[in-house]
Order: structure tokens, then C-alpha cells, then sequence
């Protein structure tokens, strides 16, 4: 089945990036995105997307309420507007262009999911319904008999062809006309009569004499039915010419036979006096059976039975009976909408008449399309709204029995990402269904599975006893997805992390029990994948913190509250001054300096880091342009920068270092850039080729943390570096015979590939003696100095080494 196409009108590409990538994660096919009104009906002309979601803050001179109402107005796209803050004015131009859904910007995911499937399902039904209104549009304008609509005031809202035909309306129509005004003077009467019984919800039966627009009254009878369904207050009408001197008055016109809605007419005795064509076929019936057959003669018992009830009703209360039915005819089941209607001028002469629809397909339909909107098309599990909806029931049961327990596992496949990269699509698709179908023997039949997009399940597990069930069901779950799949003659293995939330607990909505279960999921994730983690508060408390020091984080770009620091590198032989590593520090209003330890991580995760470090390397080498113009010492020297992983897979790295350079006016070969073992590893192919062009800009470049990784002799021949940084780890147990002897290997292997050697965290006399004893050519740590600000480190020059503060041995470094 094709994903949902969901266009994306976004004028911030890292927020339009974000929502892509949700969006791709569960399961839908993201367009654009594109930032202005005009790109937007481009888009939605060219690739006829289901859903849009914009953001309300454009580019150009239309914003997204206009794109909104455009949208809706010219393609019908629903539309799921995102930031409008609560603006009164823009609620009611929101509401005026029928926006799906309003949600913040940028949107909580589990909301604008769950906004999606909403508005997608409710597309869905509107265009069944809209297909069927034109299904009984056609047969409106088929029918050979004269039928009319009226609307609420007794005015002709619409006429089928065979209405304006009978009453010579030609092109002009019958829109707009009183009822009164179909009529020939004089015919009030009548008139009040059919609107009388019209407003007790009567049919109404008059004859009279109409009026044709093109020639003499003619007699006609008219018979008014009140109302066509509960949200539709429209009247038909239906006119028949009047009848020929001396036929019978209890016998129907006969002029339906061939008309494509199955019509007959049932009489008090339960015999059919007329079934038609069209009838015939929906009751299975081989030929139009005689005038005055039994009902149970030719139809099924129990199609005959409820047949024979509803006419008598319909006969001697004179009123009508609507109902669908489901028939069994021979081993085919058929759902039938059946309209029941009394004819005959009085008691005595009176009939049934009905109509009759198959109304199967329509229904098969219906049932297709709830099953849609609340089912994952992939596995047939139910998806995240119907999730929700089941746990919010498991809630209320909580909250109205003490003895009830329940607990829900949120689910998610260990590095799903490789497989669907190696193998491809395909076979990750058949994955996620063997992954659902073991999931499901995992459980109880009245335990809910459920697919949330992805590789995210959820179990909901109900009327559990006690916590150690619990644990076995979890057990059980992780042993049976991490044996073997095979996949079209592929061996598979996979292993899946879970977060658990248990009862008792205090919930009023189920998003916040997905939330922390999702919370102790990432935990899990987070200490090494293949296990489970039961939520507590503090998992709670720690996400909050990490969610606002990103938010702070965001802010702290803005405004300008990171800074550096400078930390001295000297040679071991001499202590002489040779050069300084940046470190970013941040004042965080009201809390302090925060630790680099607390703040990086995050600003890798959330890929602040690349404007971050490009911040960091700006600064560095504008302060070490400074410095070279001021001290003549300086232009021996180096700054040192690092660089990150992300900011390494930037295609444009290159070109901002070179940009960086000419704008601050830096030699190139007095910027040493530092990028860790691990990081060059990760791609080293890639990471090649960009240090390549780095070297050929003149800038030096230095592996970080030199040890810690897993790069062989035959990359590190081919890395183009000028330094080789040994890991604090191994200075710092430089005592141990092991350390030294690794330590000495490692610089003796850097000088034999003509590279100089950086130790890092030398904070003993002992450790920088050994070091010299090396050949170590520079080294830095609390020994030398600890980081200083640029003002102490301006005090350094002149001064032929460091004459920084110094920390205790035991103090924990400051990078």
C-alpha cells in the first residue's frame, strides 16, 4: 500500500528537516519542503499530496493561513497548521479555512501523529462519502419518475430530469420556486396539506392540478415524504401524472419497472403485487415473480419475515420504515438497505411500497476504511491512535478497579537502521511483519500489539498479576525476537531495547504513559541495547533537564553566552610556549558555567554542534590573529581546535575553514585542527579525502585521544597528519610498566611516521620526566597550567613558558 504523501510547507530547513525525518520514521512519505504560499500550490498541484502540515510563518507575502484557505479551497488538502500561538485573530482565520488541526510549533511528535492519522481517516471517509453522495446523485437523475427535493422553507431545491420534463421547466430549471408555484391557482389547499404533514414527520398524499411553465394545467398526484435522513432536513417529492378514467386507485403506477433502484410493492395480505428489475437482482430472483406471490414463496425466511413485519407497520401506522439488513442468499451474504413507504389514497386500498439497495460493497467499504484508519497497513496491528484509545481504556479501568493492573512495553528494534540499509526496504518490511507475528505469540489474546511507525512497537499488557509476570512476558519478548528470521535465504538476527511503565500508576492521558515509557526505552538504548528499563521519576526529571538545557541551548547561540578558554601546550624539553587548545565554555544565566561534559553531548545529539564549532574555530583563530599581531612570540605558534564528528560529515567543511581563514586574517599553517581516532574511523574513506583538502588549505591537522579507537598502521600511514595527541588515559597510569611501555610504542611509531607527539593530562613531574625520556616533544595538563581565560594567557607571552595557575594533581581536567 502507498504511504500517505504529506506535504511539508516549513520556512526553518533544520525544522523542516526534523519533521521529514518523524514523518519518514512512521511511515509516511514526506514532500518538499518548501518555505513560500506560491511553492506550496506548485507542490500540491505537481504531486497531489493527503496531507499538508505548515508551518503559520511564511516567506513572501502570503503567510500560512492564506496557503491554508488556498489548499483547501483549490486541491481540498486537509491542512495541519503548526505555531499559531494562540493569536486570536489568526484562531478565527484558521478556522475560517477549516484547518484540520492547530498544534505548537515545533509540534510535540506524538501529537502531530496522532493530528495525522486523525485528519487522514477522516479524508478518507469524506471521499466515501462524497462517493456515494454521487452514486445517489446519479440515481436521483435517473429515476423516470418526477422527483424533487424541497428544502427546509418549501422552496424546489433541486429536480431531476424527469421533474423538469413533466412540468416543461426546460433550462431554466425549478430552483427557488415555492411549492405553491408548481401548482395552478387555486390549489392552496392542497399545498397546506403537504406541508402540514410533512412538519409531524408524515408523508403527505395529495392530488391536484400542476401548472406546466410551457402549456396547460395538468392533474398530477403528489406525495411529499418528510425528511431523507437525521442530518438531512430536505423533503422529496415525487409527482405522477394522474391516473386515466376508470383505472383502480389501489393499484401502483408501474412505471418503475425499469428504473436502476429496485423497486416493489408489498400488500397488507404479505404478497408481492410488483418487483421490478433492478429489485429482482438484489433479491437473487431468476424472473419478476406473478401479481399476488407470497413473500415467503420467493425470498429467504428471514429477508420474507422482517419484509412482512415492516409492511404492516408501514400499513396501518402510515408511516415509513427505513432499515439495512444483512441476508443470507444461498451461501452469499448481502447487507441491504431497505425503504419502506405506504401508497393508496386511504386504509383500505393501501400498500407498501419500497425501495430497495445492495448496499454490500458500500458497507465492505466502511468496515475497510475503520479498519484503515486504525490499523498499521504493513503488519494489521493496530496503529497509534487505536494504541492510545486502548490504553486510555485500561487507565479508566484502573482508576474504577483497585485490583486492576496493566503495564505497557514500548518496543524498538537495535540498529533496524542496518538492515534496512543492507538488504534493503524489502526485507525490512518482512521483518517488521515476523516481528509482529512473535510479538502477538508473546502475548495473551486480550493483550494489545501495537505498531507505532517504524521499528516502534507497543504491548499493552492487561489484567496482570504481579510484576514478575510482568518481567517474564518481557523476558520472553527479548528471547523470542532475538532468535534467527530468515528472510528469502538470509540468516537474520536482530535484538530489541524495551521501556516499561507498570501500574500503579497516576495517569489521566495515555500520551503521558507512551512518553515515559518511550523515556525508559532511551534509557535502555542508552546503556547498551538488548535489555529493558522499568520508568521511574528520575528518568522523567533527567529528560526535562536535558529538553531544557537544548532549549537553552538553542538560546545560548543567540546570545552570544559561550566563551573560551585556553589551554597551554609546551614543549617538555625547554617548557617553552608552543601553543594553546580552545575549549568552549558556557555562562548559563542564572546556573553558573556549565560543563562541557553536560552541554557537548547534547549539542552532538541535536547537531548544535555544527554552529557551535563553527563559532568555537571563528573565535580561536580571530583571538589568534590577535595575538600574532600583537606578540612577535605568537607567530610560531598553534591553535588548536577540534572538530567533531558532524562537523567533519559536513560537505561544506572545507570551504567555511578557508572562509574562516580569510576573514580573520589567520595563517593557515597556525591553526591545528584535532579530530579523535574514533570519529576519522567512523568513515575513513570520506574522512580521507577531507583531510586532504584541509592539508592543502596549509592548516595542520592531529588525531585526538590517539589510542582510545581502533585505526590500524595502514590508515594511519594514509591519514595526512601532522601530530599525534596520547590519551590522557595512558598519562595519567604512566607508572604502570604496561602504560609506559604503550606509551613509548606509540611514540616511537609517531616518529617513525614523521609525526610529532602531544601528551594530554600530564599533571605529575614523574609522568612529564618519562614523557621526556620519550622524546615527547610537547605535552599539556594541570602540571603546566589549568585553562585560562585570554586575558592570563596574553600574560604568557614574553614570559617563555607558563606562568598560569596551577591545579592540584587530583583535580578533574577542565576540556
Amino acid at each position: 500500500m502507498t504511504a500517505p504523501r504529506i506535504l511539508l510547507v516549513e520556512k526553518d530547513m533544520a525544522r523542516a528537516a526534523t519533521l521529514a525525518g518523524l514523518l519518514d520514521a512512521h511511515g509516511y512519505q514526506s514532500l518538499g519542503p518548501v518555505a513560500t504560499c506560491r511553492e506550496a500550490l506548485e507542490a500540491a498541484e505537481a504531486h497531489r499530496p493527503d496531507l499538508a502540515v505548515l508551518d503559520c510563518v511564511l516567506e513572501g507575502a502570503c503567510d500560512g493561513l492564506d496557503a491554508a484557505t488556498l489548499l483547501r479551497e483549490g486541491h481540498d488538502i486537509p491542512v495541519i497548521l503548526l505555531g499559531a500561538d494562540g493569536d486570536a485573530s489568526r484562531l478565527e482565520r484558521a478556522r475560517q479555512a477549516a484547518v484540520t488541526c492547530l498544534l505548537p510549533n515545533p509540534p510535540d511528535s506524538l501529537g502531530l501523529v496522532t493530528a495525522i492519522e486523525k485528519a487522514l481517516a477522516r479524508s478518507r471517509l469524506e471521499a466515501a462519502r462524497k462517493r456515494l453522495e454521487a452514486r445517489h446523485r446519479a440515481i436521483f437523475a435517473a429515476t423516470p419518475t418526477a422527483l424533487l427535493l424541497l428544502a427546509a422553507d418549501g422552496t424546489v431545491a433541486d429536480a431531476n430530469p424527469a421533474a423538469l420534463a413533466l412540468f416543461g421547466a426546460g433550462s431554466q430549471g425549478l430552483a427557488g420556486l415555492p411549492l405553491a408555484g408548481l401548482l395552478a391557482p387555486g390549489q392552496g389547499d392542497a399545498v397546506e396539506a403537504l406541508l402540514m404533514a410533512a412538519a409531524r414527520q408524515e408523508t403527505g398524499r395529495a392530488g391536484c392540478l400542476a401548472a406546466r411553465c410551457d402549456g396547460p394545467a395538468f392533474p398530477v398526484e403528489l406525495t411529499l415524504v418528510p425528511g431523507l435522513g437525521d442530518d438531512d432536513p430536505r423533503r422529496l417529492l415525487e409527482a405522477r401524472p394522474a391516473k386515466l378514467p376508470g383505472a383502480r386507485p389501489d393499484q401502483p403506477e408501474t412505471d418503475l419497472a425499469a428504473a436502476p433502484e429496485g423497486f416493489f410493492v408489498v400488500d397488507a395480505a404479505d404478497r408481492l403485487r410488483l418487483v421490478n428489475t433492478a429489485a429482482g437482482q438484489v433479491f437473487g430472483l431468476c424472473q419478476a415473480p406473478a401479481d399476488g406471490t407470497p413473500l415467503a414463496a420467493v425470498l429467504p425466511e428471514e429477508l420474507a419475515t422482517a419484509l412482512s413485519r415492516d409492511a404492516a407497520r408501514v400499513i396501518a401506522w402510515n408511516e415509513a420504515v427505513r432499515k439495512e439488513m444483512t441476508v443470507s442468499f444461498g451461501d452469499v451474504d448481502k447487507t441491504l438497505l431497505v425503504s419502506l413507504f405506504p401508497m393508496g389514497h386511504d386504509e383500505a386500498s393501501r400498500l407498501a411500497g419500497g425501495l430497495v439497495t445492495d448496499i454490500t460493497d458500500r458497507k465492505l467499504l466502511e468496515s475497510q476504511l475503520a479498519h484503515m484508519a486504525f490499523h498499521d497497513p504493513l503488519t494489521g496491528l493496530p496503529n497509534r491512535s487505536l494504541c492510545l484509545d486502548r490504553i486510555r481504556q485500561a487507565i479508566e479501568r484502573s482508576k474504577r478497579r483497585d485490583n486492576y493492573q496493566y503495564a505497557v512495553i514500548f518496543l524498538d528494534l537495535d540498529r533496524f537502521k542496518v538492515i534496512n540499509d543492507s538488504l534493503g526496504h524489502h526485507m525490512g518490511d518482512r521483518l517488521l511483519e515476523g516481528v509482529s507475528r512473535r510479538l502477538r505469540e508473546c502475548v495473551r489474546s486480550l493483550d494489545t500489539v501495537a505498531r507505532l511507525g517504524g521499528d516502534e512497537f507497543v504491548v499493552l499488557l492487561e489484567e496482570t498479576g504481579s510484576s514478575r509476570e510482568i518481567a517474564r512476558i518481557v523476558k520472553r519478548i527479548r528471547t523470542t525476537i532475538g532468535e534467527i528470521f530468515e528472510l528469502c535465504g538470509h540468516d537474520v538476527h536482530v535484538t530489541c531495547s524495551m521501556g516499561v511503565v507498570m501500574s500503579p500508576c497516576l495517569y489521566d492521558k495515555p500520551e503521558e504513559l507512551l512518553r515515559n515509557a518511550n523515556i525508559a526505552l532511551h534509557r535502555a538504548k542508552a546503556e547498551g541495547r538488548n535489555r529493558f528499563k522499568v520508568f521511574n521519576t528520575r528518568m522523567l526529571e533527567d529528560a526535562i533537564r536535558l529538553m531544557d538545557l537544548e532549549s537553552d541551548l538553542r538560546l545560548a547561540l543567540k546570545r552570544g553566552e559561550f566563551y573560551l578558554d585556553y589551554q597551554p601546550i609546551l614543549a617538555l624539553r625547554d617548557r617553552r610556549l608552543t601553543g594553546f587548545e580552545a575549549l568552549v565554555r558556557w555562562q548559563r544565566p542564572g546556573k553558573g558555567v556549565a560543563s562541557p561534559m553536560e552541554f557537548i553531548p547534547v549539542a552532538e545529539d541535536t547537531g548544535l554542534i555544527v554552529p557551535l564549532g563553527a563559532w568555537v574555530l571563528e573565535e580561536a583563530c580571530r583571538t589568534m590573529a590577535a595575538w600574532q599581531a600583537i606578540f612577535p612570540e605568537a607567530h610560531g605558534m598553534s591553535m588548536s581546535v577540534n572538530l567533531s564528528a558532524k562537523q567533519l560529515a559536513q560537505p561544506m567543511l572545507v570551504e567555511e575553514v578557508e572562509r574562516i581563514l580569510r576573514a580573520t586574517g589567520l595563517d593557515p599553517r597556525s591553526l591545528k585542527l584535532e579530530i579523535t581516532e574514533t570519529v576519522i574511523m567512523d568513515n575513513p574513506e570520506v574522512s580521507i579525502l577531507r583531510l586532504k583538502r584541509l592539508k592543502e588549505l596549509g592548516v595542520r591537522l592531529s588525531v585526538d585521544d590517539f589510542g582510545t579507537g581502533y585505526s590500524s598502521l595502514s590508515y594511519l600511514q594514509r591519514f595526512p597528519i601532522d601530530t599525534l595527541k596520547v590519551d590522557r588515559a595512558f598519562v595519567s597510569e604512566l607508572e604502570a610498566s604496561e602504560n609506559r611501555k604503550i606509551v613509548g610504542a606509540v611514540v616511537a611509531l609517531a616518529h617513525s611516521l614523521g609525526l610529532d607527539v602531544v601528551a594530554e593530562g600530564v599533571e605529575l613531574e614523574a609522568q612529564s620526566d618519562v614523557l621526556s625520556a620519550f622524546a615527547c616533544e610537547a605535552g599539556q595538563g594541570f602540571l603546566f597550567s589549568r585553562p585560562v581565560c585570554r586575558e592570563d594567557a596574553e600574560r604568557m607571552f614574553g614570559q617563555g613558558g607558563c606562568a598560569g595557575p596551577t591545579a592540584s594533581p587530583g583535580q578533574p581536567p577542565g576540556d
